[in-house]
């Protein structure tokens, strides 16, 4: 249940329904984060083993993803530049013989055996039950708490809520590409620390695919910083075309994120000091919005640009971003949305909004074990791999060419959206201890 687990838990499981291989669902999640409520609608298609995934964000940033377990491969579409970009899906070509032991190790920093961190995963049935789209719903909470021994190299102590209405789902679509389950390795921190992961899970609730679900997301001090809520509107098993589940007929190839959508990286934008615009501009400029009220006295507010997706992989940038806002504001200082395209309108929308600083982030790296589209991500599940995330960032303060600080984050976990909203977290408290060290 960690990170947007609303994007899909599925029981094989089949109710009183008809076996099919076709599956569509429409929702809308709702989030709020610094006070503040956004909404978004999904549409979810599976036919045997494709999926297609549709999110309406608004700013001309709308996504569709196709997933292909069978050419091992996910496909992202932009309509309005008429063209796509494939992404092969990870296999395992490795042996199982372990590498031999290093010779000779250079002589480093000192290395120490971490402490520990343990998930503890609690799910209860309340013994309620709903009819919901002709199933028979449950409503479970749960809850998972993320807790660091004192001596652990990695200090985190999180815990996320969730309460929600679950039914079983006979689906056929799984995209496991083969790759043995994870065994709770952790490389090497700074300095050669590392820590031992383990995994409790208690209470007698069963999840499933969430009709509806709200998910809070809280700190050590117990302070929510993040919630979200998943509501389906529209659940039907009719059989759907084919056609929706391939390239679309005259379609052009892309070569890379950028091009896919005519948004230019971090790097792009603070190079343009001329404030040029790139010269692919598919995807329409992204309106700014409206400016913020008056910023009291001895506030210190950031400006939080779009997060850059670099990796190729499908992960909510948006949703990221909120989260990004959502653990700067609960330190005291502000964070406030950016939505400017190029560095010219970034910096008119920072002055305007009164913001003292511009943060900027790319996703630079997210490397999965296995893909499963609307099911890749079931905290708990057997055979889930983890994924490696690596985010690059940069802080300005507004009038300057040069960055404050420039530095990456990075976290390896079970599930795309929660391993990219770890390293978005660590991305947070390195901003926020610049600016503060900055303050004096």
């Amino acid at each position: 249940i960690l990170m947007f687990s609303v994007m899909g838990i599925v029981s094989v499981s089949a109710q009183t329904r008809p076996a099919t291989s076709d599956f569509k669902v429409k929702y809308r999640v709702t989030y709020l984060t610094g006070g503040q409520p956004h909404s978004s609608e999904s549409l979810t298609m599976i036919k045997g083993a494709r999926e297609r995934s549709e999110s309406r964000m608004g700013y001309g940033y709308d996504t569709i993803n196709i997933t292909q377990c069978d050419l091992k491969r996910t496909i992202q579409l932009s309509d309005s530049a008429k063209k796509y970009l494939i992404t092969p899906m990870e296999t395992d070509t490795s042996t199982s013989t372990p590498p031999p032991a290093p010779t000779a190790p250079a002589q480093t920093a000192p290395t120490r055996t971490g402490g520990t961190v343990t998930y503890v995963t609690t799910a209860i049935d309340t013994g309620e039950r709903r009819e919901m789209f002709g199933f028979t719903a449950r409503h479970v909470k749960s809850s998972t708490t993320i807790q660091s021994s004192p001596d652990a190299c990695n200090q985190q102590n999180l815990r996320t809520e969730t309460d929600g209405w679950y039914i079983d789902l006979s689906v056929a679509f799984d995209c496991n590409v083969g790759r043995p389950p994870s065994v709770g390795y952790r490389p090497l921190a700074a300095g050669g620390c590392r820590d031992q992961t383990r995994f409790r899970h208690e209470g007698n609730g069963k999840l499933g695919y969430p009709l509806i679900e709200t998910m809070r997301m809280l700190n050590a001090s117990g302070q929510v910083t993040f919630s979200t809520t998943k509501e389906v509107f529209e659940l039907s098993r009719e059989t759907l075309d084919i056609a929706l589940f391939d390239i679309p007929a005259g379609y052009t190839q892309a070569m890379s994120q950028q091009e896919l959508f005519g948004a230019p990286s971090a790097a792009d934008m603070m190079g343009a000091t001329t404030g040029v615009m790139p010269t692919n501009t598919a995807t329409p400029a992204r309106p700014s919005a409206a400016v913020s009220t008056a910023k009291p006295a001895g506030v210190i507010r950031v400006g939080v640009v779009q997060i850059n997706n670099k990796a190729g992989k499908p992960v909510s940038q948006d949703v990221l971003r909120q989260r990004l806002i959502g653990n700067i504001q609960t330190t005291g200082i502000e964070a406030v949305p950016l939505n400017g395209i190029s560095s010219g309108e970034v910096e008119a929308e920072a002055k305007a909004k009164q913001c003292d600083y511009i943060l900027y982030t790319d996703l630079a790296a997210l490397k999965m074990s296995k893909l499963g589209g609307l099911f890749g991500s079931v905290a708990g599940a057997g055979g889930i791999g983890k994924t490696e995330t690596k985010m690059e960032f940069k802080l300005f303060a507004v009038g300057e060419t040069s960055p404050r600080l420039q530095s990456t984050s990075s976290a390896k976990e079970e599930g795309d959206e929660n391993s990219a909203g770890m390293a978005i977290d660590t991305e947070a408290r390195m901003v926020v201890a610049e600016i503060k060290k900055r303050r004096g």
